[in-house]
């Protein structure tokens, strides 16, 4: 196959795998620009302490999650 081909497969693969993770940032009280950022600055998916409480301007993310 062709690196293009290769190139456009990892990018799709890739685009696919952080929607999943933010998506669970999502499951944790975050909006889904908070998910998209948290799974870049925390390298992932929400550990089970983590995630988003109500703050005074939206969710805010907290280490001390309660869910």
């Amino acid at each position: 196959m062709k690196p293009r081909l290769f190139l456009i497969i990892g990018a799709v693969a890739l685009a696919v795998v952080w929607t999943v993770m933010a998506r669970a940032w999502s499951d944790k009280g975050c909006s889904p620009g908070q998910g998209y950022a948290l799974v870049l600055t925390k390298v992932g998916a929400p550990d089970d302490h983590e995630g988003c409480q109500q703050g005074l301007e939206g969710p805010e993310f907290t280490s001390a999650y309660v869910g």
